[in-house]
């Protein structure tokens, strides 16, 4: 378990699981700009449309730290997308869903942009924003 809480009902616990899924539909929110892909930018199985569950939570490192909860996602980003303004919404997102479902403080979030991605061709990159 990633989060256990006790209180006067019971215990309640959330695995990093609960997290990850959370974390996969702020990135459906984007409309397909971003793909979570791996540290080295491979999108599994290179779904562009379709996200699904499996191996994309693999890619997300969600850690428990001082103050709440780590959060590092790993993105590749259409050509033609901004990408401040494009990762300041997914951190925004991120924030506010994982609050909003499960009434847990994130410590941090970090989006690290592995690559630009166009019909033909990826472009690498390594740039990281935190929030």
């Amino acid at each position: 378990m990633l989060y256990e809480l006790e209180t006067s009902d019971g215990n309640i616990s959330i695995a990093k699981n609960v997290i990850g899924r959370i974390v996969i539909q702020a990135v459906k929110k984007l409309n397909g700009k971003v793909l979570i892909s791996n540290h080295r930018g491979k999108v599994p199985g290179m779904m562009r449309n379709k996200i699904s569950g499996g191996d994309v939570i693999n890619n997300i490192d969600i850690s428990p730290g001082a103050y709440g909860i780590d959060i590092k996602i790993y993105v590749v980003i259409n050509f033609g997308t901004s990408i401040g303004s494009t990762t300041n919404n997914l951190i925004e997102e991120v924030h506010n869903s994982v609050k909003e479902f499960t009434g847990i403080e994130l410590n941090s979030v970090a989006i690290v942009v592995t690559g630009m991605i166009s019909k033909q061709q990826m472009t690498r990159r390594n740039i990281e924003v935190k929030g």
